[in-house]
């Protein structure tokens, strides 16, 4: 039965990742890494910034000069996504619904806490939500299951209780790790692609497809 819902943010809550990927496209561009955005999101999905750094500029990179970078990259992120922003469709019906229906809530993202307040401030969401987890609170980003597993100890739900809503390969097995069944959001990936990753119960292009009831059942 399922007790609580868990939802990625990047590319999940908001469809933003366009708009994380070129602006990295550009700060990798400075070290002489060339990728195609198929190619970066394929590699870095669901990292932490100090991990994506490590793997695709320099394995020994400081950790000073990572907060560096990232703080560069994330502040041009904001500017560029904050006239953008919005919830993707139907979460907030959803969200609604599941608070009616007594579920848990929770975030468990791969993104900063300055990204995460940014992006729950500028939706007014922070209410909605019983649990926020993101990479401050793990050392391993997806698709390892801690940001899964935290988020539901932290909700008091156990993970076989737990539905994950993952629009990231890397998030995709990330919850198939954590035990939890995974709906595939098609925004960074097509539904096909998808429907292919293990764990993954059902998917869809956004959140007005769905029934609450149909997911429950």
């Amino acid at each position: 039965m399922i007790k609580a819902l868990i939802f990625d943010m990047d590319g999940t809550i908001v469809d933003n990742m366009g708009v994380h990927t070129a602006v990295w496209l550009e700060i990798l561009a400075e070290f002489d890494v060339t990728m195609t955005r198929l190619e970066f999101q394929s590699a870095s999905a669901g990292m932490t910034n100090p991990e994506l750094l490590r793997l695709l500029v320099d394995s020994t990179m400081t950790d000073e000069t990572i907060a560096a970078i990232a703080q560069r990259k994330e502040a041009r992120y904001r500017e560029e996504y904050a006239s953008l922003m919005e919830p993707l469709a139907g979460l907030l019906p959803l969200l609604h619904q599941g608070r009616q229906a007594g579920l848990a809530l929770a975030v468990a993202t791969a993104a900063n806490q300055d990204n995460i307040d940014f992006v729950m401030n500028g939706l007014q969401m922070w209410d909605y939500f019983d649990a926020i987890v993101g990479a401050d609170d793990v050392a391993r980003g997806k698709p390892y299951p801690d940001l899964f597993l935290l988020a539901a100890e932290r909700l008091g739900v156990p993970p076989e209780h737990c539905l994950v809503f993952e629009d990231a390969l890397t998030g995709i097995e990330a919850g198939r790790r954590a035990g939890m069944p995974v709906v595939g959001v098609a925004t960074s990936h097509s539904e096909a692609e998808l429907a292919e990753q293990p764990g993954v119960r059902q998917t869809i292009s956004d959140f007005s497809q769905l029934q609450l009831g149909d997911l429950l059942a």
